[in-house]
């Protein structure tokens, strides 16, 4: 089986939510299912914008990686990976001293929960689940939370990512840009999503974030687009310059 799996954000899509490379890249992505390939998407966002897109491009994406890694569609089943309820509202607790300066959202399977509106220029959902609700803490007392998306700085993002990962052993907190912090259920990732839905595939991965260097080892080829260079990926510009080289590569 061979698949090519890319993240959204950064990757497919622009900060305006138009797909990069326009119908070029649309063009690729058709002609690598016609080549056998299956597609696949691993992203941060919720499930219904791989829908959406799925629907809107035609491209029959059937099995879907969201919330990077922690939630996983396959064919009709679905499996989560959620935070541990003591362990959210003791996270809950610590982001109050940072409110004024770092924008904190928490997600369920299906919705984002947010305590104020989105700004303009922040990246907007294709459907939009967002939910608002000023007590976090009353949420996670009654809903499955999976994760905690946090916007920000960078320099109060990254002490808020070493005062997780010193405090509580059971959460993973990963740079998804560098405005952007998740904190998620441990032992998720990208790439361990990947492998246990495609075992023994051939994977072609493309992404542009720190949380894309877990598709790496699952992969015969990781893209990193427009990024500092990491050992063992590829530096292309864009995500059509990536499926062009997996085309090429085919035809040889």
């Amino acid at each position: 089986m061979k698949v090519i799996v890319f993240d959204f954000d950064g990757t497919l899509l622009n900060a305006q939510n138009e797909i990069i490379g326009g119908q070029k890249t649309v063009d690729l992505l058709n002609q690598a299912q016609k080549s056998g390939y299956s597609l696949a998407i691993c992203t941060g966002r919720l499930d219904h914008d791989i829908v959406y897109i799925s629907q809107k491009y035609d491209l029959n994406i059937e099995n879907r990686i969201s919330l990077n890694g922690a939630v996983v569609y396959k064919q009709d089943h679905l499996s989560a990976t959620l935070l541990d309820k003591e362990d959210a509202l003791k996270v809950n607790q610590y982001l109050q001293s940072y409110e004024n300066d770092v924008r904190v959202e928490i997600n369920t399977v299906s919705n984002r929960i947010w305590k104020t509106p989105r700004s303009a220029d922040l990246p907007k959902e294709f459907y939009d689940s967002s939910m608002i609700k000023t007590d976090f803490a009353e949420v996670i007392n009654y809903q499955p939370v999976v994760s905690y998306l946090l916007l920000g700085d960078n320099g109060k993002l990254l002490k808020i990512q070493k005062d997780v990962q010193a405090a509580f052993k059971n959460i993973n907190a990963i740079m998804t840009s560098k405005t952007s912090l998740e904190l998620t259920p441990p032992n998720i990732s990208k790439g361990l999503a990947l492998h246990q839905m495609y075992p023994g595939a051939q994977i072609y991965a493309i992404g542009d974030a720190e949380s894309d260097l877990a598709m790496k080892d699952y992969s015969e080829k990781l893209y990193m687009v427009n990024s500092q260079s990491f050992e063992g990926t590829y530096k292309v510009q864009s995500i059509t310059e990536a499926l062009s080289d997996i085309l090429v590569t085919e035809v040889v």
